[in-house]
């Protein structure tokens, strides 16, 4: 069973290979540091590539050297439909790119170390935050067989995401599974661009200092619109036990740098966490 796209042509290009110039062109006009440490989480946003692919690519291009087995990609629930987490029994997820396998053997198992983990294909069906991202993983992997691990995590509670941290470490090591979480999120919604600045620093503030209590903290204390806390939460704990303790907030952005209207952006943000 495939799970069609559901945002191909909106969000980014369903032509082959307009979507390939498109994403080449991201990578053809940044120049970054690479990592010279094992990757094992990045943040990457899940807009419309006009606005955020750019700044995507900057996980994605630090990621060309520490291509994993699996990709455990976690987004947060914008629909409305599913359970708390939810994964899927899709075989393949489909991309303008092609085909990508879904680690199946792993979502098995997470299934029975974690309560909170479902299957329900209803939460993907027409969400994008997963989607969006896999694309960029296509190609940087090229020609290298990976798989992915889609989690929709729709009650984005601290104690569910640590639990989940908990849980896709304890399969990545039953299974003996090199994996790298994706958390797909974006940052603040709809506020001029000088107030969200002001949240988003917050945001990035914390995900540097790898201090998720104090993510959540200022989410609530400022109501920060940041729809990915929870899978941001999941990657920076997982990372703690995974023994990765650097990371790195690799670019920041709007989307009033592409649309000119600063008076109500969303924010974007591209972080890599690495041992």
């Amino acid at each position: 069973m495939i799970r069609k796209p559901c945002v191909s042509g909106l969000f980014y290009a369903s032509d082959k290979d307009l979507l390939k110039e498109n994403i080449k062109s991201y990578y053809d006009s940044i120049s970054i540091d690479k990592e010279h440490h094992e990757i094992v989480a990045g943040i990457t946003p899940h807009a419309g590539y006009i606005y955020s692919g750019l700044t995507a690519c900057y996980t994605f291009k630090q990621l060309e050297d520490n291509i994993p087995e699996t990709f455990v990609i976690l987004g947060p629930n914008h629909t409305g439909y599913g359970t708390n987490v939810d994964a899927c029994d899709y075989d393949k997820w489909e991309t303008p790119l092609g085909l990508i396998d879904v680690d199946s053997e792993f979502v098995d198992e997470l299934l029975k170390v974690d309560e909170n983990v479902c299957i329900d294909n209803t939460a993907h069906i027409k969400e994008h935050s997963i989607e969006v991202e896999i694309p960029f993983i296509q190609y940087i992997c090229g020609e290298k067989p990976v798989k992915i691990v889609p989690l929709v995590i729709s009650r984005q509670i601290p104690q569910l995401c640590d639990k989940l941290a908990s849980s896709i470490k304890t399969v990545s090591e039953k299974l003996n599974r090199k994996i790298v979480i994706i958390a797909s999120t974006d940052l603040t919604h709809y506020e001029d661009s000088k107030t969200a600045k002001y949240y988003d620093t917050k945001v990035m503030n914390s995900v540097n200092d790898m201090n998720s209590n104090q993510l959540v903290k200022d989410i609530i204390d400022y109501d920060i619109s940041m729809c990915g806390y929870g899978p941001t939460i999941c990657a920076i704990e997982y990372s703690k036990l995974s023994n990765a303790n650097n990371s790195n907030v690799l670019k920041y952005s709007n989307s009033g740098d592409v649309s000119g209207d600063y008076d109500s952006v969303v924010g974007y943000m591209s972080a890599v966490i690495s041992k």
